[in-house]
């Protein structure tokens, strides 16, 4: 039975899942029937507040940017680096916790403004200046917070290595220092009263064990667990005799061989594991067989590397006093690890939230670095849809190119929904229409954006249809990818969704690109007030000069500003409202390095085809002189008898001669 609040199909699916696990469950065939699969816990995850973006975005918009690792070693599959990408440029955290945590943040966006906020909050609060002292504190101890889950995992099948009892330790120390240090701030930042709440003095409990019981030093020299002195006294006086066994052997052997004959010139005692001590001499001249290694007084036991072994009544004597001291040294020291292990375990409730906040303070800290770098500011967050942005800049272009030129977007309210940016190539349509979609994603994660002012409502979705640097093909394929990217924000997008198209229809013909373009132009205009926010940039300027799209209050052209100057072109990366005329397509050829001829056959094909004259090739005679030729053919073949004329010779000498020789002929 479910209550109000809890939708049967969700019952359903929550015993599906369970029935899953229990079946897939290793070892459920040698258990009772009984025995069902151990849930630990139960955590809700409502999607209501999550902002849909596809991994198209991600990768078009330079979210994410795998490369290849420069490394000729890690030049495979696994040796990829993020590249210049959002991801990479935000990313400052300290620990590895914090970078999945801030991978995480990238890929579940939210639009729960009270979430956003807080995180807003701190990442304000450590770009003061004044509160750099305690940053820089809280990241030096980040740094050295360690993957606890996996070294409790490797406690509880008692494979813990020193590394990961030193990792703990350190862990649970700079845990204490994160949370005084968080105590101490007389601010209201929701991540340090989380911190000051969840560190309980278990990891005092736990740092204080640690530090009292473990000899790191002596642990990494003999590579196993060592306890400190002082902390059992049975252990301590198995040391302590330990410590003299060298000089009590020398002292043994040295009586040994004052009693044997003196035939024996030196002896020693030695200790073998599960022999116990041994008085071991070197073989004499006289030892040939086995029955030569009879001594009186003496047990031969076995000779190896001519070295007889033996026991006597001393070695015996030894056997019973301290027995195997190095091995009941080293039992007695694992039970005391066990001891502390399960001692810890019992507490390892307190390191999960330890994992958690540690995560979020450290990705908030980094995004405070980010923004101090960047001069990014704090957008104002606000629960409608609107979306204005003043002085805006690429977070990655700008890195590459100075000075950048910021510039504004504004829809909703006053302003139009849909805006369709005409302009040349490389007069910066697509890094316009990119930054639009990373300041807005920025926003959502709770970072703070590169503008001069910004006010971004809660989005519920980003959709893009831009070509990315490896997509440079065209033809069908790509035109396929292009319709299936489109159709996702026809489908999915809502008023509260931004859609991004750039040169939707350059892969494939013409007239069939530009009749889907404005095609969807005109769904989402029909929506009026629930049309979604559209940035369009498209080289089809038919759509403007044809008329295709009549006049709206929801729709708006703007370009990129250029400035003609005797026969030159200054791009100054300024959007302004109007459209553009022309591609300039011949000049940025130019530009590009394409030859002169080259270009002007270009400009005289494009003028032929806006005629809609036949195009010739470039060799070929005028279109007067073939016209008179063909003409004098077509005459002279109307006058042949073709039963008594001699046809092929007419094809050979007529026909098939070249322009010039007719030419010459007439």
């Amino acid at each position: 039975m479910c209550s109000a609040t809890e939708p049967p199909s969700l019952i359903r699916a929550t015993g599906g899942l369970l029935k899953f696990l229990e079946k897939k469950r290793i070892g459920v065939e040698l258990e009772q029937s009984g025995v069902n699969s151990p849930v630990l816990n139960i955590k809700s995850f409502s999607l209501s507040d999550m902002v849909s973006i596809d991994m198209n975005t991600y990768s078009s918009l330079q979210i994410f940017q795998k490369e290849s690792h420069p490394s000729v070693y890690k030049s495979g599959g696994s040796g990829s680096k993020e590249g210049l990408s959002l991801f990479g440029v935000l990313n400052r955290t300290r620990s590895v916790i914090g970078r999945r945590l801030m991978r995480l943040w990238f890929l579940r966006p939210s639009r729960n403004l009270d979430l956003l906020l807080k995180r807003q909050e701190a990442v304000s609060f450590f770009l003061n200046p004044r509160n750099a002292e305690v940053t820089g504190s809280l990241q030096n101890c980040l740094k050295n917070i360690k993957n606890v889950p996996r070294i409790f995992k490797q406690m509880q099948q008692a494979q813990a290595s020193m590394t990961d009892w030193q990792s703990l330790y350190k862990t649970a120390y700079n845990a204490i220092n994160i949370a005084e240090i968080c105590r101490a701030q007389k601010v209201d930042v929701p991540i340090f009263k989380k911190i000051s709440k969840a560190f309980t003095n278990d990891v005092h409990h736990v740092a204080a064990a640690i530090s009292q019981l473990v000899d790191f030093g002596e642990s990494f020299a003999q590579k196993r667990f060592v306890v400190k002195p002082h902390v059992d006294e049975e252990l301590d006086q198995r040391k302590r005799t330990y410590s003299t066994l060298p000089s009590l052997m020398t002292t043994v052997a040295r009586e040994e061989l004052d009693r044997l004959g003196s035939d024996v010139e030196e002896c020693s005692i030695i200790y073998v594991p599960q022999l116990g001590y041994l008085l071991a001499l070197p073989c004499t001249k006289h030892m040939a067989e086995t029955k030569d290694f009879t001594i009186e007084g003496l047990q031969f036991m076995f000779m190896s590397n001519n070295v007889v072994h033996y026991k006597s009544a001393r070695t015996r004597a030894l056997d019973v006093k301290l027995g195997d001291t190095h091995c009941d040294i080293t039992d007695h020291e694992t039970q005391i690890m066990h001891q502390l292990q399960n001692d810890i375990l019992r507490k390892s409730q307190v390191f999960y939230a330890i994992m958690d906040y540690a995560a979020e303070l450290d990705c908030l800290i980094a995004m405070a670095i980010a923004a101090k770098e960047g001069n990014y500011i704090r957008p104002e967050l606000t629960p409608g849809n609107q979306l204005d942005i003043i002085g805006g800049r690429h977070p990655l272009q700008e890195l590459c190119v100075t000075p950048f030129v910021p510039n504004d977007a504004h829809f909703g309210g006053d302003h139009t929904r849909i805006k369709v940016i005409t302009g040349p190539n490389a007069s910066g349509k697509s890094i316009y229409l990119k930054q639009v979609g990373l300041i807005t994603f920025m926003a959502l994660i709770g970072s703070f954006v590169p503008a001069e002012k910004a006010s971004i409502g809660m989005l519920d979705g980003i959709y893009t249809r831009v070509h990315t640097q490896e997509s440079v093909s065209v033809g069908l394929s790509t035109f396929m990818i292009d319709l299936n990217q489109l159709s996702v924000a026809i489908r999915d997008a809502t008023k509260n969704s931004l859609v991004i198209v750039d040169e939707f229809g350059k892969s494939t013909d013409t007239v069939d690109g530009l009749s889907l373009l404005v095609a969807c132009i005109k769904h989402w205009e029909a929506k009026e007030s629930d049309c979604p926010y559209s940035l369009v940039s498209t080289h089809f300027h038919s759509i403007i000069r044809e008329g295709l799209l009549s006049a709206s209050r929801y729709l708006s052209y703007q370009t990129m500003e250029v400035l003609e100057n005797e026969g030159e072109l200054v791009f100054l990366y300024q959007l302004i409202d109007g459209h553009a005329n022309y591609s300039h397509a011949s000049h940025i050829a130019l530009t590009a390095g394409l030859p002169d001829e080259l270009v002007k056959r270009g400009v005289q094909v494009s003028k032929l085809l806006r005629e809609n004259q036949p195009i010739l090739r470039v060799d070929s005679t005028n279109s007067e002189n073939q016209y008179k030729r063909y003409k004098e053919i077509l005459t002279k073949f109307l006058e042949l008898d073709l039963d008594f004329d001699d046809l092929p010779g007419f094809l050979r000498d007529e026909v098939l001669q070249s322009p010039s020789s007719a030419s010459d002929k007439s």
